[in-house]
């Protein structure tokens, strides 16, 4: 998320409409019970001041006292009564949106270019996934509730107050205005400190999974959390900054603070001088000397608006940029086909985000049901170029096509159907064996994932396990290998049965009997496919089809391995290194 988007303001407005209209209903319901709920607290005060002008009367009437305090019993009662619905319904209201906003960013985070996340961490995806997401529900739950209050109260308040007496009513603005100055300097002062919080969270966030995930490592070099040198700075950076935080914030929340509670020190003064030159009644007087102290306490609810506001605000933006980031669109073209698929490069440069380039003018065609290697030093490209196929990132010039159709005009769902990948760094779930072989085909059923199993060499060793198929992977469940990890792969690719294969390389790290097995897999997996592997052995593609040797982002070599050997190029020195560190 550190690329350079286009700025605008957002809000609470564009939170909801991330929403829906279903999820915001309750909501909307919460505000008006809040509001009704703000009134009725007002009503025993009213009832209070009645009753304190009928004791000024020389006849005072028990039955109205009695009266105006049973009006006030009652007006509590429906107030908490009232607050109760109003946060049940805002709580829901809450978790509905907090739902479909997660909901939204999910399945949009599963449309976007992959280039996505090598930009942003997967500690900065799953602060803005959680943490900014369910800093939401503290607003939407508790603060929209006492905003509401906060305002409908004061003003329902300053309404009846001027009925009664109009220069009182006016004082007691003043405090209003007063905090309203602080509240809108304290928003101006929070939001660029409170919008570096993001930042610095997800930089925790990455150091504390690093740290984590390479505890093996930490701990066989006795590196602890301080010596760890970007999750120390992450945990320091993140102290510092709420300190500044709180140096700023703190004297100016303080004196809206005093500020709100301050109203009875223009209502007395004002007040005593209008009820001796007789425009104030003391019952009057009395009543707005109540009133200036306690009409004012729900406003305390919006102290703290401006902070919290601000962090809702920076986390929104964060929301909106995940949700602005560009979403790779298919087209409606179908692929026709009879006995195969054959994959096409013509012309294909590639850069990420239009900096260095990393491929020029690649020229490729890997016909039907052959098996095309790519090989070449790291960083030469070749994984890039297998990756384009699926469309983890766009072309920048050139195409690429599946048998003459370029592969931006197949609809996206179709072009995934066609591929099936086996990457060198395999994926598991923290779930059973069975669900994850089980992924590679919609509906499979027990006997298609058992023969996809046996098919990957990986099934009698499931069979030794306690749980056979139902055994969980995961921190909680089987530990497996390498060499086992990769034929559960190979297994799920064998049960897609997609006609065409990207295939990383996976026998680097295996020892001699899991690649022997992991070979035997292939055997059936590659049968009839097109398929496409990114070598690192080159003892595994010396029966290749074609070999395509990549340097600096281009095809400086193609042919088969004999031909290769013959023009004593680039591939017969890799060939010849290769041999003598074996």
């Amino acid at each position: 998320m550190e690329k350079e988007v286009k700025k605008e303001k957002v809000g609470v407005q564009y939170l909801f409409s991330l929403a829906g209209r279903d999820n915001k209903r309750s909501l909307y319901i919460a505000i008006f019970l809040s509001s009704l709920s703000g009134i009725a607290s007002f009503v025993p005060y009213v009832m209070v001041f009645r009753t304190i002008l009928l004791l000024f009367q020389d006849d005072v009437k028990t039955g109205k006292v009695i009266t105006y305090g049973v009006i006030a019993v009652a007006a509590i009662l429906v107030r908490f009564l009232l607050q109760a619905a109003s946060m049940a319904m805002t709580h829901i209201g809450a978790y509905d949106v907090l739902y479909a906003v997660r909901k939204r960013l999910c399945n949009h985070i599963g449309q976007i270019n992959l280039g996505f996340y090598t930009d942003n961490s997967t500690g900065e995806i799953k602060k803005v996934l959680m943490e900014d997401v369910e800093r939401l529900e503290k607003f939407l739950a508790h603060q929209i509730p006492d905003i509401t209050v906060a305002i409908v109260v004061p003003i329902t308040v300053l309404i009846y107050l001027f009925t009664v007496n109009v220069p009182m009513s006016l004082i007691l603005i003043v405090p209003i205005i007063l905090t309203f100055v602080i509240q809108a300097v304290e928003m101006a002062i929070a939001k660029p400190v409170l919008g570096k919080i993001p930042k610095v969270l997800g930089r925790l966030n990455s150091g504390i999974m690093q740290f984590v995930n390479g505890m093996t490592v930490m701990k066989t070099y006795n590196v602890t959390a301080n010596s760890y040198k970007e999750y120390s700075e992450a945990v320091n950076d993140y102290n510092d900054l709420w300190v500044k935080t709180a140096k700023v914030l703190a004297p100016i929340s303080s004196i809206a603070k005093v500020l709100i509670e301050s109203g009875i020190f223009f209502a007395l003064p004002l007040g005593g001088y209008l009820y001796l030159k007789g425009s104030l009644e003391l019952g009057e007087y009395i009543f707005f000397i109540i009133m200036s102290i306690v009409f004012l306490s729900s406003y305390n609810n919006i102290l703290n608006f401006a902070q919290i506001f601000s962090q809702i605000s920076s986390g929104i933006e964060r929301v909106k940029e995940v949700m602005d980031a560009e979403e790779i669109h298919g087209g409606s073209q179908e692929v026709r086909t009879e006995d195969g698929y054959e994959v096409a490069f013509d012309k294909v440069g590639f850069s990420y985000d239009n900096k260095q380039q990393i491929l020029e003018d690649v020229d490729i065609k890997m016909p039907k049901g052959t098996l095309t290697a790519f090989v070449g030093a790291s960083g030469a490209g070749k994984t890039t170029a297998a990756q384009l196929i699926p469309r983890f990132w766009d072309t920048v010039t050139g195409k690429i096509t599946i048998n003459g159709v370029d592969i931006k005009e197949l609809p996206t769902e179709k072009l995934m159907d066609m591929l099936s990948f086996v990457f060198q760094e395999a994926f598991m779930l923290n779930d059973t064996i069975y669900q994850n072989i089980a992924i590679g085909k919609e509906n499979a059923v027990q006997q298609e994932v058992e023969e996809a199993a046996k098919a990957a060499q990986i099934h009698d060793f499931i069979m030794s396990l306690p749980n056979g198929y139902e055994t969980h992977l995961g921190e909680n469940g089987v530990k497996l290998s390498g060499g086992e990890k990769q034929r559960i792969c190979i297994a799920r690719a064998i049960l897609k049965n997609a006609p065409i294969i990207i295939f990383d390389e996976a026998t680097s790290f295996t020892d001699g009997e899991n690649e022997h097995k992991i070979q035997m897999a292939l055997d059936r997996l590659l049968k009839g496919k097109t398929t496409i592997m990114i070598a690192h052995r080159l003892h595994t593609i010396i029966n290749a089809d074609q070999i395509c040797v990549f340097q600096e982002g281009k095809i400086v070599e193609k042919g088969t391995h004999t031909e290769l050997l013959e023009q004593q190029g680039i591939y017969n020195r890799m060939w010849n290194d290769y041999t003598a560190q074996e």
